[in-house]
């Protein structure tokens, strides 16, 4: 399931131009179906984004989601800095 090898091909094909190139000089065809592509990668991007930080950061996540979590983060430095209290 995880094929690096196929990532790795698309950002060559990105890379090189090779993309834009098509784009540009296809069929309107080939055009609504690298628009469709990029549109679904940028999709599972997100998604992919949204996983790593939560595999990533599981138990700071978990922590954040609690009253006393929260206020020890604030109190070790780790909340957000608020705008009005520069420190």
């Amino acid at each position: 399931m995880l094929d690096i090898d196929y990532l790795e091909r698309v950002a060559k094909y990105f890379e090189s131009g090779d993309c834009k190139f098509e784009f540009e000089n296809g069929e309107e065809e080939r055009r609504l179906l690298i628009l469709d592509f990029l549109e679904h990668l940028m999709e599972l991007g997100e998604k992919a984004d949204e996983l790593a930080t939560k595999l990533i950061f599981k138990d700071a996540y978990a922590t954040l989601l609690t009253e006393d979590g929260v206020a020890t983060a604030e109190a070790n430095g780790e909340g957000e800095a608020d705008p009005k209290n520069p420190q």
